[in-house]
């Protein structure tokens, strides 16, 4: 969150000093510092709004605090996002004083206020620049004075291990066993279908890849998309890696000594400890369709390493659909880690979720087992 606000305010404040103020438009800010499509909707996402609020909030704790005695205060007026610098009073009007540069919204250019009397137009202009170069390292500051004021979100902490990584993190989908007709035309009828176990991915797999690696983006972690196939399990213990899909498949060497588990063998069925369970998809059709569905969210950190390791796991594309969203949503992640117990940011877990499906998609998963060890 704090990297968030702190791209936010250095945008708005490079964009002022650099006299295009007038394009600090909600739209512009998001696609430029959030990274959101220029065609986004800006009654749906807020999160410019969000975000220069927070900022004005911190604005006006650094002022009150360690701020007190800044020689110039950066404001953002509440419904803009153009700040705006002045020169703090107490400071300024002292003899031979010049004059504190101010950029108001809704200018095209910076205007000069007199907040002291008059010096010759060199001095001014002299000032001026150095105002200019001590509003950037001004917001520099404010940065690093944040960092305490920031409680982490559920998200920030949950994720925190690979955020923290300086290698790019490993996402990575398992593909799904596919069978396809034989192709060649010399096959007579009745056609003859052969299994592909390396070449599709399922839907769910594929918008839970989307969901996890837009998060990381925003979050300012560099991530690099694996298939299966060529991930190595030494990689495992040089970069965070994020697993997506079935876990009793192409993942069952990594899950065989974890508590919960998926056990395509049976339905799809969250075992634990290696016992059956009632949590599995009851009425799951021949063509993979369910009205409910399970799933099987894990961190876990290498012991020797201490590389982390997440992996999101469906009993069919639904679950792992609707774990995503829940890893991807601070809200969701608070209310699943409720039974968190203390230091849990760094203690291996698995949550273990169930859901509705509803036309084809998973609503809001809860949470019906966790683990911490």
């Amino acid at each position: 969150m704090s990297k968030r606000c702190g791209d936010f305010l250095s945008y708005v404040v490079g964009q002022t000093l650099a006299g295009l103020q007038h394009e600090l438009k909600e739209r512009t800010i998001a696609v430029a510092v959030f990274g959101r499509e220029a065609s986004y909707d800006t009654h749906e996402d807020a999160i410019v709004r969000i975000k220069a609020s927070e900022v004005r909030k911190r604005l006006g704790h650094y002022y009150d605090g360690p701020g007190k005695k800044a020689s110039v205060r950066i404001t953002l007026p509440t419904g803009a996002y153009v700040p705006v610098f002045s020169r703090m009073p107490h400071l300024a009007r002292t003899e031979g004083a010049v004059p504190a540069l101010i950029l108001k919204p809704g200018t095209d250019s910076a205007e000069a206020i007199l907040l002291a009397k008059s010096s010759p137009p060199k001095s001014f202009w002299k000032v001026s620049v150095g105002l200019a170069v001590s509003l950037v390292v001004l917001a520099s500051l404010l940065l690093t004075w944040w960092k305490p004021w920031i409680k982490p979100s559920f998200l920030t902490e949950f994720w925190g291990p690979v955020l923290r990584d300086p290698a790019p993190a490993y996402l990575v989908a398992a593909p799904a066993p596919v069978y396809v007709p034989d192709s060649s035309g010399l096959t007579p009828t009745p056609t003859r279908y052969f299994l592909v176990k390396d070449q599709f991915v399922g839907q769910g797999d594929m918008l839970a890849s989307d969901m996890i690696s837009s998060m990381l983006r925003n979050l300012g972690q560099r991530y690099e998309v694996k298939v299966s196939n060529n991930v190595d399990f030494r990689d495992f213990t040089r970069h965070s890696v994020v697993l997506i899909g079935y876990s009793s498949t192409q993942w069952q060497a990594i899950t065989k000594d974890f508590r919960f588990y998926i056990e395509n063998e049976k339905g799809g069925m969250v075992m634990d400890r290696g016992r059956p369970t009632q949590w599995y998809p009851h009425n799951l059709t021949n063509d993979l369709h369910t009205d409910d569905d399970y799933a099987v969210v894990s961190r876990v950190f290498d012991p020797e390493t201490r590389a982390v390791v997440v992996l999101v796991s469906g009993a069919t594309q639904y679950g792992t659909e609707g774990a995503a969203q829940l890893v991807t949503n601070p809200d969701m992640l608070r209310d699943a880690l409720r039974d968190r117990p203390p230091g849990w940011e760094t203690k291996n877990l698995q949550i273990v979720l169930h859901m509705k499906v509803i036309a084809n998609s998973p609503a809001a998963a809860e949470t019906v087992a966790s683990y911490y060890w």
